[in-house]
């Protein structure tokens, strides 16, 4: 297997971003839905997403209510190519969009681990060979864990694990479901809102060191 991808979602400062960057994260989340704590302006993205691309990682756009013509502006302004989509509008209107964003595709997991929604008409708009599912709660961003074992996954499109993932556990899922990336975002912070870089570090660690001893 290769290694687990990570990306830490949330980021609201260009030297989180960039400090996050460096210790090894390949993704940094910007909110851009306004009832976030998280939420971050176009205007301030740029910082952020300079800091992230002189750190080493990629930005991810991350979209909740926006239709597909809100999304392209904002991923313009703020020179963004990754796009997250979380809620029905963005997911429903993103096939709106130029085929060179890449797409990270939200699919909501009942308490169970029984995915929801698996055939709904955007997931056919996205590509395999560009794009990533993201498996997470229904309620995204609460830190809320879904039942690990019961889920199933036949590996179609590469995908991230989220939703409850913390320092203390990351290793267990890696090695039970190995996904192509986790992300976190609650856990790494000191109160909500506010990431923390010596819990991000501890986090990406944990994956790291998780992902050598899968591939022993």
């Amino acid at each position: 297997m290769s290694n687990t991808l990570i990306k830490i979602c949330g980021v609201s400062t260009p030297d989180i971003a960039e400090k996050t960057a460096h210790t090894g994260a390949n993704f940094i989340g910007l909110i851009f839905h306004p009832a976030s704590s998280r939420y971050v302006t176009s205007m301030q993205a740029k910082d952020i997403v300079i800091a992230t691309r002189n750190g080493g990682a990629e930005p991810v756009a991350v979209f909740v209510n926006q239709n597909a013509d809100e999304m392209q502006q904002i991923c313009e302004d703020a020179n963004i190519k990754i796009i997250q989509l979380h809620g029905s509008p963005a997911r429903q209107q993103h096939h709106l969009l130029p085929s060179h964003y890449q797409r990270i595709y939200v699919q909501p997991v009942t308490t169970n681990g029984r995915l929801l929604n698996i055939n709904e008409s955007g997931l056919s708009a996205c590509d395999r060979t560009r794009d990533f599912l993201l498996f997470d709660s229904m309620t995204p961003g609460q830190g809320r864990l879904f039942n690990w074992q019961k889920f199933k996954y036949d590996n179609y499109f590469p995908w991230f694990l989220a939703g409850g993932l913390t320092i203390k556990n990351v290793t267990q899922a890696i090695q039970l479901l190995n996904p192509t990336a986790v992300d976190v975002s609650s856990a790494v912070e000191s109160t909500p809102g506010k990431k923390d870089i010596n819990l991000i570090t501890q986090f990406i660690t944990a994956v790291k060191n998780a992902s050598l001893e899968t591939k022993r």
